[in-house]
């Protein structure tokens, strides 16, 4: 019988890369659908979407040195112009559920907020408008025609995998590292944190066939971390989005007013509960991660 030799970086980067950009393609066909009726709970579609394209773009980043620049670069640049559109509405999706859930748990209070919320529900109707048109445009066409190629060129792709994506993981461990410690415990640069940490968990999820369990353990404590970090930025989202309300709509009725600054309590309590568990999911994650990579 003849045994297989090392496996190989080429085929594990075009393979992952492929299906990411065909990923793309499916939920963003599940978006399109839904645009065209304005009565459509697009809320789970343009989440999904958001997630394909923002682990493309990782993979595409991490990548790079496998990859063809002038396959890559024209690429990414399309992505990020893309993610944006995605961004505008998602981001408002998801303070309109917790709202929403606040309102229903408190009728009262959901009343009170009425004003707000109906601000923010016209102000996601016009981030959907300008995502339907990009859509339908010419360049999102371009872009869609590139994701949906079943191959892609990749270069120094026989170098081993174990090897390559274990250089992969350290250099974007490093680079996580040096965040936190720029951060401290309670910074609104627990944001960039948390970006670092959403392209460690997405490239370790890749690198766990060949490097083994150990990057497997390391991608769920980056998820558990992630999904941490997202939830503090969360509540600095509707923070600021309550205080600008605030500032820029005039006079509004008391009731209104107090009930956004108990709004603003909540997030900042929020923020704070996070903050207080923050480092030790900041010390798992690099205990996890120094098993793997120091």
């Amino acid at each position: 019988m003849v045994r297989s030799g090392p496996a190989t970086i080429g085929p594990i980067v075009e393979r992952a890369t492929v299906r990411a950009m065909a990923r793309v393609v499916r939920r963003e066909s599940a978006v399109r659908a839904l645009s065209v009726d304005r009565l459509a709970d697009s809320e789970r579609a343009v989440h999904r979407l958001r997630v394909a394209v923002r682990r493309l773009r990782v993979l595409l980043a991490a990548f790079g040195p496998y990859l063809d620049p002038e396959f890559s670069g024209p690429l990414r640049r399309r992505l990020s112009t893309f993610s944006d559109a995605l961004a505008a509405v998602r981001d408002l999706d998801v303070q309109l559920v917790g709202l929403d859930r606040e309102a229903t748990a408190d009728p009262g209070f959901g009343t009170d907020l009425a004003p707000f919320l109906d601000s923010l529900r016209s102000r996601r109707a016009d981030a959907l408008r300008r995502l339907e048109e990009r859509l339908v445009a010419g360049e999102h066409a371009a872009l869609l025609a590139d994701l949906r190629a079943d191959r892609i060129p990749v270069r120094h792709g026989d170098v081993r995998a174990r090897r390559a994506l274990r250089r992969r993981l350290r250099k974007t461990w490093r680079r996580t590292r040096d965040r936190i410690a720029a951060a401290g415990e309670a910074s609104g640069s627990l944001h960039e944190v948390r970006k670092s940490v959403k392209r460690l968990r997405y490239l370790a999820e890749i690198a766990a066939d060949p490097v083994g369990r150990p990057a497997k353990r390391l991608a769920t404590q980056a998820e558990r971390t992630q999904d941490l970090l997202g939830a503090h930025q969360d509540a600095v989202v509707l923070d600021q989005l309550a205080r600008t309300y605030v500032a820029d709509a005039g006079d509004l009725p008391p009731a209104t007013t107090f009930a956004l600054g108990e709004l603003v309590g909540i997030a900042r309590e929020r923020r704070r509960r996070i903050e207080q568990v923050w480092p030790h999911r900041r010390d798992r994650l690099t205990y996890r991660a120094g098993r793997l990579l120091d």
